[in-house]
């Protein structure tokens, strides 16, 4: 006899349950296990995989019973090290060549990053895209510069300022050196050093409140009012950063390229005098500066097609679409502080004290998390479309110096 659906509904719920008693049984054995021999485990597979790459690396050794040659790459800073660490191991029995790079005929030479401790947290900005080939320029120590100073255009205010600077202070804490967690809490407080730079230069200090209670002036420009005067600093912050782009590029194209090179260059001094120009008709540059720049530009012209190409004239125009790319540093600042000036003006507006403080606080924080949100986007997108594209060449694989895993605590 066959049981109905009802009769059977207690004990497939019986059941369910006990499946589900034996699932949790199972994930704490689970997690007991990992525990136990997650440590083994983990350091079984490290020695494998040193162990695997202990084989590759006799690819680049040869050797008879008596003797043995091997080959590597070593920054030129390292080679010093290396002898004196090889003689004191092995006497006069090894004997180091080193062979430069531009005698070298096998594979290409891997890349080191090598930067000043102030810069190296931005290296991390760097390796976010293909590394620069062996030989041409990192960019790194550019990104260090511009990278907090357009965070700090947008973010401009004190206030926000401060309190990034005490979330970078929490995130660098829980950081070992050299981790990721405190590259990025050392980015940020660049980019709040900044922030507090020109929030002192706009007058702001969460909005307009410096000005309500400690009567706060902008020494540089008002952000809220002069959006004119904002958009104009922006674009030639811009202006500065694509010619520098360009120069870097006639740079890194003179050695090997010169007719590329010589490309580039009729593109810079052209940007250049595309400026004198616009200068010269606003009046800020004497008028007679407008003629001869106006001639430069005509007789650079086929220089920068003959060296580049029927699509010179394109390629040319998309730089200066580049330069009024950064006008959106302006318009992420403007629309900032408008909001802050909302959250303060609520504050005052609502019936409740408690409410409209509330709203404000609420306001802010919302301001604040876009404040970091937005310049940490849009300046990464100024910096890998608009200036990478000038100089940038990529193809460099790191370098990754050969060496045995230790572990690092007693087992068991």
């Amino acid at each position: 006899g066959g049981k109905t659906l009802g009769q059977l509904g207690p004990t497939l719920i019986a059941r369910r349950d006990a499946l589900d008693t034996e699932l949790d049984t199972l994930d704490r054995e689970r997690r007991v296990l990992s525990m136990d021999l997650g440590p083994q485990l983990g350091g079984a597979r490290a020695a494998v995989e040193d162990r695997l790459l202990g084989i590759a690396a006799r690819e680049k050794v040869a050797a008879t019973p008596r003797s043995f040659v091997a080959e590597g790459w070593i920054p030129a800073a390292g080679f010093g090290r290396l002898t004196h660490a090889l003689g004191a191991r092995f006497g006069g029995q090894v004997v180091v060549e080193a062979v430069a790079r531009e005698d070298w005929e096998g594979e290409s030479a891997p890349v080191v990053l090598q930067n000043p401790r102030l810069f190296r947290p931005f290296e991390a900005i760097t390796r976010m895209v293909p590394l620069p080939a062996y030989g041409t320029i990192d960019p790194t120590p550019f990104v260090a510069v511009f990278f907090p100073m357009f965070f700090g255009l947008i973010m401009g205010d004190v206030g926000y300022g401060l309190v990034l600077a005490l979330v970078a202070l929490w995130l660098r804490r829980g950081g070992a050196p050299g981790s990721t967690r405190r590259a990025v809490a050392e980015v940020l407080g660049a980019g709040a050093a900044f922030a507090v730079a020109f929030g002192i230069a706009f007058g702001e200090f969460f909005g307009d409140l410096g000005a309500r209670w400690f009567g706060m002036r902008p020494l540089l420009l008002d952000r809220e009012h002069s959006l004119l005067a904002f958009l104009g600093l922006a674009i030639a912050i811009g202006a500065v950063h694509i010619v520098l782009g360009l120069a870097l590029g006639v740079y890194n194209a003179s050695r090997g390229h010169p007719r590329q090179a010589v490309g580039k260059g009729a593109s810079l001094v052209m940007v250049l005098l595309i400026v004198v120009v616009l200068l010269a008709a606003l009046e800020v540059l004497p008028h007679g500066f407008l003629t001869p720049a106006v001639i430069g530009l005509l007789v650079l012209f086929p220089v920068l097609v003959l060296a580049e190409g029927i699509i010179a004239p394109i390629e040319f125009l998309s730089t200066l679409s580049n330069i009024l790319s950064y006008a959106r540093i302006m318009a992420l600042g403007t629309a900032s502080v408008m909001m802050a000036v909302v959250a303060n003006e609520l504050a005052g507006s609502v019936g409740s004290v408690l409410v409209g403080v509330l709203f404000a606080l609420l306001f802010h924080l919302v301001n604040f998390a876009l404040g970091i949100f937005a310049p940490t986007i849009h300046g990464l997108r100024l910096h890998y479309v608009e200036f990478f594209g000038k100089f940038h060449s990529p193809g460099g694989h790191a370098y990754r110096p050969f060496s045995h895993w230790r572990p690092s605590g007693n087992a068991g």
